[in-house]
């Protein structure tokens, strides 16, 4: 199977399979975790596993492949496309790291599934041969389906000021669940808190945050090019994907209101699809989600291109994908809004799965790693060649 045909595989079953995940969509809500039939389809597919290198048994696909499953996936159900979206992110961590540390997570189960959380919310004490960690992780998403857990904790120089974050790989059979997940958006995403008390993680299962983001490699292999991206830029364009897929989710159903010819209250139209008003923010909407689109997958293009070549982007081609994420998540929120008022006040019922959609997409598209805001700031001070706010990006 060439890369072509793996690529359009991956996209296909992720279209398959968007009808069962909207089934269970609103159960993985409710239970504030995916519904079983979703997780065990996610994983049974490969999904957990697709930025997974392929010595390891995964598909080590492109960052543009990625971001259209994300999406895919996401429009059948938010959490679903945001859970495989964090297990490709971490996955992709797996592709810096050599082959003993692979062996560890994936010889015995080729479907293990890697989550993270890289802010070093956590202590660490230097042992010997190790480190042993004590804390807690918030914001675990698909913490019920993982098997191993990226945590990270502080670096600090002699003089306690902290210099670095250390990110530790750990079983989640040594971390406990607490049940912190209660959130008005991306319920389904079972975002709870890890807790570690005493954990040992020996000295090869971390890597220093500096040197992931700075573009270093320890894997044993110069043959698998994808991991030549540059994470930190590359991964949040899977968040955009995601909303992208939020989006074309209220958009279908948005379609499927307008298809039952509800009239507009107030006005002479018995069918509201031959209202000029309502076919204008239609376009609209249209046009803006197939714009944050373009944005996305130019972006994963770019990156896509240069990890073959064995590039590293420049700072000012990093702060412009920067922008590209910053617009596609504005595009998706205006499509929304457009979306919302051909609905009306009945999609805020909460029997009408559009206002939970819509709640995903206001939480998701304010996550840290895709500030909009300091995005621009960011390509506009790259643009005037000003210092920057941030020193990876």
């Amino acid at each position: 199977m060439n890369k072509m045909t793996r690529d359009m595989h991956l996209i296909e079953t992720a279209r398959d399979l968007r009808p069962m995940l909207r089934s269970n969509a609103a159960e993985s809500a409710e239970q504030r975790r995916l519904a079983k039939p979703s997780a065990d389809a996610l994983r049974n597919a490969g999904f957990f596993q697709m930025m997974t290198p392929r010595r390891a048994g995964g598909s080590q696909a492109s960052i543009r492949e990625y971001c259209e499953v994300c999406e895919e996936l996401s429009r059948g159900d938010s959490a679903a496309g945001w859970t495989v979206m964090i297990a490709g992110g971490n996955a992709f961590l797996m592709g810096l790291l050599p082959d003993r540390l692979r062996d560890e997570v994936y010889k015995e189960d080729p479907l293990a599934t890697i989550v993270g959380q890289w802010a070093p919310t956590a202590k660490s004490e230097k042992v010997d041969g190790g480190f042993v960690l004590t804390g807690k992780w918030p914001w675990a998403s698909g913490c019920y389906e993982a098997q191993w857990n990226f945590v990270g904790s502080p670096v600090f120089d002699e003089t306690g000021k902290m210099i670095d974050v250390r990110v530790s790989l750990v079983p989640t059979t040594e971390l406990t669940i607490e049940d912190t997940w209660h959130v008005a958006g991306m319920a389904g995403t079972g975002s709870n808190t890890f807790v570690g008390e005493n954990v040992y993680v020996p000295e090869h299962r971390t890597v220093l945050m500096s040197d992931v983001t700075g573009g270093k490699n320890f894997s044993d292999h110069e043959d698998e090019a994808i991991y030549n991206a540059p994470i930190v830029t590359a991964l949040p364009l899977g968040i955009c994907a995601a909303a992208l897929g939020m989006a074309e989710s209220i958009w279908d159903l948005t379609l499927e209101g307008l298809e039952r010819g509800k009239p507009i209250v107030g006005s002479t139209y018995r069918d509201s699809r031959f209202s000029p008003s309502y076919q204008l923010n239609l376009a609209d909407a249209r046009g803006a989600i197939d714009s944050a689109r373009l944005h996305i997958l130019r972006a994963a293009d770019d990156l896509d291109a240069a990890a073959q070549a064995s590039v590293r982007p420049d700072d000012l081609a990093r702060a412009r994908i920067r922008l590209d994420e910053a617009v596609a998540l504005k595009r998706v929120r205006e499509a929304v809004d457009l979306l919302l008022n051909i609905g009306g006040a009945s999609v805020f019922m909460l029997s009408n799965p559009v206002q939970r959609i819509w709640r995903d997409i206001e939480t998701c598209t304010r996550h840290a790693y895709t500030n909009g805001d300091l995005g621009r700031e960011i390509y506009a001070k790259a643009l005037l060649g000003q210092p920057q706010v941030s020193e990876s990006f």
